[in-house]
């Protein structure tokens, strides 16, 4: 007597959520040249035209993996008592993304801020420069700044990662710099953060 066949379990639903959380994966395992919309309807077992139901091609992908990220920003907001301390917080959260997701942070400092929660982060940041006390002009041009700080730090932040072995290169490289020689132990990737995150702290004290 043949044993009874196990029921398969249906496939998740496909959504853009799913859709971009797949993309993420695919991403991180291979870089952005690896995404396609052939190669991510095979990760989710589909038709590559079952995905034009949900997103706008490989643009409404990439969109979708911007919000991804920002909701991973924005879901469980680290505590934080008064607007600088909730602000310090959500840079560094910030730039934690850069190093979690090396290969796709580069989206969220290339690509125009569109998308719902890419929004939602500029907003809570501009609402929290405002409550610094930032008029609503001056809170989006502080935001701007801010922004492009963190972007730059995070997309150095992302290549260390990408590269650990690079720091040894570049600490040889900088010992027969007659300017950089005697920093050369200091080029490497622990110091960079080390010194980016002080950066950012000065400028958060300048508020």
């Amino acid at each position: 007597m043949k044993p009874p066949r196990r029921k398969r379990r249906p496939a998740a639903p496909l959504d853009r959520n799913r859709i971009a959380r797949a993309a993420l994966a695919r991403i991180e395992a291979g870089g952005l040249a690896a995404l396609s919309m052939r190669a991510l309807a095979a990760d989710l077992g589909c038709e590559a035209m079952s995905l034009y139901h949900h997103v706008d091609g490989i643009e409404g992908v990439l969109d979708a993996v911007v919000d991804e990220l920002f909701d991973r920003l924005l879901r469980d907001p680290p505590p934080a008592p008064g607007a600088r301390s909730s602000l310090a917080a959500f840079a560094d959260a910030y730039l934690a993304l850069a190093e979690s997701f090396p290969h796709a942070f580069p989206l969220l400092a290339t690509r125009l801020l569109h998308t719902p929660r890419a929004l939602a982060a500029v907003g809570r940041v501009l609402g929290l420069l405002q409550e610094l006390g930032l008029a609503q002009r001056a809170a989006l041009r502080q935001a701007r700044v801010l922004a492009a700080y963190l972007n730059g730090a995070g997309l150095a932040l992302a290549a260390w990662r990408l590269a650990p072995g690079s720091g040894r290169r570049s600490a040889q490289a900088a010992e027969g710099d007659p300017v950089l020689g005697p920093l050369a132990p200091d080029v490497r990737g622990p110091s960079v953060q080390v010194d980016l995150k002080a950066g950012l702290r000065q400028l958060l004290g300048a508020l």
